[in-house]
């Protein structure tokens, strides 16, 4: 009989143990995703100067997935989830370049947009 129960109490507590883990996993919740705000160290660059604006799209949402857009220029990933980028320019990008932010999870996507000056 005492062998019985404590087989019970193991699997007993195994199967617990194992809905935890899961209940774990299903508590992280997504929202749709929400921009804060979008900044830059730098509204003004030197076409292909040294000093490349530093952007950081700051959002919430859970699971948040990053995509940068520019149509001239170069745009660099510089933290682990892509929420932070470098712009760099060269002298073929001169004038108001619209970088564009697009942040996605599970609910959906929202984007922001800001301005940069490349200057020669």
């Amino acid at each position: 009989m005492k062998a019985t129960t404590i087989v019970f109490a193991l699997l007993s507590l195994a199967f617990f143990s194992s809905c935890d883990e899961e209940g774990t996993d299903s508590n992280i919740q997504t929202e749709m995703p929400i921009i804060d705000s979008l900044t830059t160290n730098s509204n003004r660059i030197q076409a292909g100067g040294e000093f490349p604006a530093i952007l950081h799209c700051y959002a919430t949402g859970g699971d948040l997935n990053y995509t940068w857009e520019v149509d001239l220029g170069d745009l660099f990933a510089i933290n682990e989830d892509g929420s932070e980028v470098e712009y760099m320019a060269s002298a073929c990008c001169v004038g108001e370049r619209d970088i564009k932010c697009t942040v996605t999870n599970d609910k959906g996507d929202v984007n922001k947009s800001i301005m940069i000056t490349i200057i020669p």
